[in-house]
């Protein structure tokens, strides 16, 4: 089954039961490093196999930003 939820803004549809790490893969982010907050609130690294993902929710996916 899909549901929705918000990814930098945009609705998406995703399997459910999808955790963060699998929904990383699936969205094809191939950059390393970025932050994820689920719902506003920040995911650590560690716990992206913990946290699954559910209809609705609002997903930031937040590249580190280059420069000077």
């Amino acid at each position: 089954m899909m549901i929705k939820i918000s990814v930098n803004g945009e609705i998406k549809e995703v399997s459910e039961n999808l955790n963060v790490k699998e929904l990383i893969q699936a969205l094809e982010y191939k950059t390393k490093g970025f932050a994820v907050a689920v719902n506003t609130t920040f995911v650590a690294i560690d716990s992206y196999e913990k946290t699954i993902i559910r209809y609705g929710d609002t997903i930031d996916i937040l590249s580190p930003v280059q420069g000077g």
